[in-house]
């Protein structure tokens, strides 16, 4: 494993150069072009003072260049710093700072996306005839294995994003001869993530470092089953990896989506019993993997496969580790405990992560000496997840310690929404919890004290959107004259759901036959004993999920094409039935629909609070009529 990430892609690129490399929204390059592009790039970055250790932020949308930047900032010597252009500006500009960044890749449609002026800016699109200029010959090696290869930013609980250093060693642990998958030569990856969640990693490096083609499958057409369905067909992919909550809601409309699949790997969160057995009752891909592991183990550390799954099981296991992983259940004073004992999971071994940049306080707090002697000078990361292990030597997740919960397989620190709300005088005290909502799902909900006598939730709410993921906005704010304590002066959790939240209006019951029909498949999919036809889809715990099983259901049931825009834009029974009696009836179809004048969010606005798209691919979907 003493190899750097862009020296193993070399090896492919003079192997197979005219095999294909990326396919993405048509835009096509085999491994021989997708090397001639990272080199010229990778020159201009040296002239701009690139090197080894060096961190180039990538900010891009669907796109071949993302994977263009990253590779050409690991030729440099460098390692890369993804960054979503979903997030907002400002959190996008603290992590350029955070990391130092010295040169920016993105498209100048992204440029103001991004308020940082300290890196140097490379425009791929603008810039592109002075790039092609470049010598198209690979430079000198700049970097080694104990090298960065790129920094992926995770929530911190102190209220400050930290930064996970991954050195190529890391990556390459996991990409080749890693114990769990083996991809093939000419085989098709599928590249689902978005860049900055870190299984996008796994996606492309599994590709690219073992001669395979790596396929772009944008955000949105993973919302429809049937899409789903078509795409990994049409395009004849292999292998994918999908978040366990995408996976949810295809096989809830669509069981047998992934059976043209080799392998489909899923997690990010806990796998549950019932969504694996339909997976294999429906005709399941020859390997499903249920993976575990956090960004400081680079990606993963434990694989299980659940094709096996015994008739009589209860939970889906993580699994045992994966090559060169150390995995361990330890009591409080780090002792191993038997099988059957809940503990700490540690992990450990090549995959196991520098550490957090410029943290090093925090990195010595969670990255502690391997006292077992597993590995001369090595060290186990402590990953605040409750596990057991089982008689035959599986793993089984339990939970979590501390107050890290998952939204969606999206990682969150509560306290980083604490702070954001404490840092401002117009809070005195803040709380955020996560609840069960919709199905059973966590939803976040923040109990404020105010500051100020004129405090208004709203005003809260706007102001967390301004510098978090719409992941980390609560659903709901809720104002309160004081937080509740124990006896012993710490904070009542379970008094909390006791304070008033917002009062729910009146439930007016459905009134017409398409009322009904429509209130009670909202009923089905939210999991809610009652729904009023004046109340909001979203308000009531819905997101892009569950509303693209609603427009599902709506248009099979009722034999009408309704369109997710339609969901978003008539977001209350009343609303939904006046749209589809006419479609019904044959009088109209989704142009006839009015809109009342009452304000309410844009459809813009929601598409990017409910699925967190960036600008382009919300105006994409919405222009598309979703």
């Amino acid at each position: 494993m003493n190899r750097c990430v862009h020296e193993l892609f070399e090896e492919w690129a003079d192997r197979t150069p005219d095999a294909p490399a990326l396919l993405y929204d048509g835009h096509e390059l085999t491994y021989r072009e997708l090397d001639a592009r990272a080199n010229r790039l990778a020159h201009h970055l040296r002239r701009l003072g690139v090197g080894p250790e060096s961190r180039v932020a990538t900010c891009f949308e669907h796109s071949v260049d993302w994977v263009v930047g990253a590779l050409a900032a690991l030729k440099a010597g460098a390692a890369y710093v993804p960054l979503d252009p979903a997030h907002p500006s400002d959190r996008l500009a603290y992590l350029c700072e955070d990391a130092g960044v010295s040169a920016l890749l993105l498209h100048r449609t992204l440029a103001e996306r991004v308020p940082y002026d300290r890196a140097h800016r490379v425009h791929l699109d603008a810039d592109a005839a002075a790039l092609a200029r470049e010598p198209a010959d690979r430079p000198p090696p700049a970097a080694g294995p104990d090298h960065l290869a790129y920094v992926l930013y995770t929530s911190g609980s102190t209220g400050r994003p930290k930064g996970v250093g991954i050195t190529h060693r890391n990556v390459v642990t996991r990409s080749r001869d890693n114990g769990f998958l083996a991809v093939r030569p000419a085989e098709t990856v599928a590249q689902a993530c978005s860049h900055s969640f870190d299984a996008s990693t796994l996606e492309i490096w599994n590709a690219l470092l073992n001669g395979a083609r790596l396929v772009g499958i944008r955000r949105e057409d993973q919302l429809d089953a049937e899409r789903m369905h078509e795409m990994l067909r049409s395009a004849a992919v292999d292998v994918m990896f999908a978040p366990i909550a995408v996976v949810e809601h295809v096989v809830a409309e669509r069981p047998d989506a992934f059976s043209s699949l080799r392998c489909l790997m899923t997690g990010a969160d806990r796998v549950e019993v019932h969504t694996v057995r339909r997976i294999l009752e429906a005709g399941p891909p020859r390997e499903l993997l249920n993976l575990y592991g956090p960004t400081e183990g680079t990606i993963l550390a434990t694989a299980h496969r659940c094709n096996d799954l015994a008739s009589g099981e209860t939970s889906v296991p993580i699994g045992r580790a994966i090559a060169r992983t150390d995995v361990h259940v330890l009591d409080e004073d780090g002792r191993p405990v038997p099988p059957g004992v809940a503990g700490e999971l540690h992990i450990g071994g090549d995959g196991l992560a520098r550490g957090y940049l410029g943290r090093p306080d925090l990195t010595a707090e969670r990255f502690v000496p391997d006292h077992l002697g597993g590995r001369p000078g090595g060290r186990l990361y402590r990953t605040g997840d409750l596990a057991r292990r089982r008689p035959n030597g599986d793993v089984e997740f339990l939970g979590r310690i501390d107050r890290q919960v998952k939204i969606r397989g999206v990682r969150i620190e509560l306290g980083e929404i604490e702070a954001c709300l404490h840092d401002s005088d117009r809070v005195r005290e803040a709380t955020v919890q996560a609840i069960p909502g919709a199905a059973g799902e966590p939803q976040l909900v923040a109990w404020v004290v105010a500051g100020a006598p004129d405090v208004t939730a709203d005003e809260l709410r706007a102001r967390l959107r301004e510098r978090l993921p719409a992941s980390m906005v609560p659903a709901d704010v809720v104002l309160a004259p004081s937080l509740p304590l124990t006896a012993n002066g710490k904070l009542d959790v379970r008094a909390l759901a006791e304070l008033a939240r917002p009062a729910p209006a009146a439930l007016v019951a459905p009134r017409t036959p398409t009322e009904e029909h429509i209130a009670g498949i909202w009923r089905e999919v939210l999991d809610l004993p009652a729904v009023g036809v004046h109340d909001s889809f979203f308000e009531l715990g819905g997101h892009s999920l569950t509303a693209t099983r609603l427009a599902s259901r709506l248009s099979a049931s009722l034999r009408v094409d309704l369109t997710l825009r339609m969901i978003l834009e008539r977001q209350t029974i009343a609303e939904l039935a006046e749209a589809i009696e006419p479609l019904r009836a044959g009088g109209g179809g989704a142009a006839a629909i009015g809109r009342d004048s009452r304000p309410r969010r844009s459809v813009e606005d929601l598409l990017d609070e409910v699925m967190g798209l960036s600008d382009d691919e919300v105006t994409a979907l919405v222009d598309a009529g979703a």
